[in-house]
């Protein structure tokens, strides 16, 4: 099966469509498939090609020119890639739009100019969060006359009125009455029928599959997939699960994983991480505020994104010694692991996140670390099913400070956690049936091949 998929992130950048997409790619040529992926240079997080290759991440990566028409590239396990362009992005959601359009049109044009004739592909994937490339999926789909499959990771196209999206983009240019039918009308009824048009909608929750359904949109669920270096217990979480870091056996433990390492006899208190992305969506701004009213909590974030000046500002704030470290992977993560006890999983209280499962939950659980779920809905019964540590209400401070004293609680008596879990499943078994990759990889191609049938 020759199959395109377009994505406006990709390896070697780091984040966790990247990471799905690396697997996933793998898989499907392992598999025997024609896969090409349209994406554009490799530079998110950062502004420009220039702060992504003089960055740790992008260090000694392969560059290659930028031109119309896309550019041929390889990935690290010979993959094919056409590279196409964009636009040097910012913070701002409207420049980080644009540069999202710009990519994806230079993606039709690539696919249009050098995927045509024997290079026809016989299906066209899209994958957001960048939501243009939906709409370049749905019109090369209809341009080559092949199946589109559109991949929607979060809950769009409802959360652009949620997170008032045009408004905070465009609002100050814009008529109010103008941006509210954007918002609220225009857009979401676009991507609509554009998912409507799909021969199916790839999404990660069943919840949020109901919900399209709802709308006439054919729906399929294919979880985010940990790697097998994690579940064979790498001791960093990379962004792609390539060159992971692998402890002896002494070092992992018998069945592998990290397990509770910590005991009352090393030390008090509960030292907290979150690695990802540090944005609106994750708003860790309320666990912060929590830490003000809890006591032996010690909180480190690392990674990037645009909310981290007034992260910074309200820890200084609230007189709480937070630490703050840039995106890394790798054995330089791996030392962050070591340090904590549990893990933070983070999403802010808007309604569309209860059908919305952060990836990372399912890679601390594979790993058998101890899981703070800032979380509603699907990600929340996850938890609460598995046993795999505390659930706190998103944006209640209240909420997460006694979850905070719960697990700080927890993890000084020594306490193991998923351990009779009501569901049956503990947290590890769950993600092997679930979310490992290869229960990604294969439900991925069952729809593949559903669909090209």
């Amino acid at each position: 099966m020759k199959i395109v998929l377009l994505s406006h992130y990709y390896y070697p950048e780091v984040g966790a469509p990247q990471r799905r997409w690396r697997i996933l790619v793998d898989h499907l040529r392992a598999a025997g498939h024609d896969v090409i992926t349209v994406a554009p240079h490799p530079h998110y997080p950062y502004s420009d090609r220039n702060g992504f290759f003089g960055s740790k991440v992008g260090q000694g990566r392969r560059r290659v020119d930028v031109r119309l028409g896309g550019t041929w590239d390889t990935g690290v396990d010979g993959e094919r890639i056409l590279r196409v362009p964009y636009l040097h992005s910012g913070s701002s959601m409207a420049r980080q739009l644009l540069d999202q359009t710009v990519s994806a049109t230079g993606a039709m044009s690539a696919v249009i100019d050098r995927l045509r004739g024997r290079m026809r592909p016989d299906i066209i994937v899209s994958t957001t969060p960048a939501l243009p490339f939906l709409l370049a999926g749905d019109t090369l789909s209809r341009l080559l006359r092949v199946p589109h499959i559109a991949e929607v990771r979060d809950a769009w196209p409802d959360l652009i009125s949620e997170m008032n999206l045009v408004t905070g983009a465009v609002g100050k240019y814009l008529p109010g009455k103008l941006t509210r039918s954007l918002e609220h009308r225009l857009l979401p009824d676009l991507l609509t029928r554009a998912q409507r048009r799909a021969a199916v909608v790839v999404v990660t929750t069943e919840g949020f599959k109901r919900r399209l359904e709802q709308r006439g949109v054919t729906a399929e669920v294919v979880r985010s997939g940990v790697s097998p270096a994690e579940l064979e217990g790498a001791s960093g979480l990379t962004a792609t699960g390539a060159i992971p870091v692998i402890p002896s056996t002494e070092e992992a433990g018998a069945g592998g994983g990290e397990g509770n390492r910590r005991t009352a006899a090393e030390h008090s208190g509960l030292n907290l991480l979150y690695v990802g992305t540090v944005g609106r969506s994750q708003d860790l701004s309320t666990s912060i505020r929590a830490l003000a009213r809890t006591e032996g909590v010690r909180l480190r974030i690392v990674g990037g994104g645009v909310d981290i000046a007034g992260l910074k500002a309200a820890a200084t704030a609230h007189g709480m010694p937070v630490e703050f470290h840039p995106q890394i992977s790798g054995a330089e993560l791996a030392a962050h692991w070591e340090w904590a006890d549990a893990g933070l999983v983070s999403l802010s209280s808007l309604e569309s996140y209860e059908w919305t499962v952060p990836s990372k939950l399912y890679s601390l659980m594979a790993r058998r670390i101890p899981v703070l779920g800032v979380v509603a809905g699907e990600a929340a019964d996850i938890i609460t099913r598995t046993a795999a540590g505390e659930v706190a209400i998103p944006g209640d401070t209240d909420s997460v400070a006694a979850a905070m004293e719960r697990m700080r609680t927890r993890i000084e008596a020594g306490e193991e956690f998923g351990a009779n879990p009501p569901a049956g499943q503990n947290p590890r078994e769950w993600v092997i049936r679930h979310a490992s990759a290869a229960a990604m990889g294969y439900t991925y191609e069952r729809v593949l091949e559903q669909v090209v049938s």
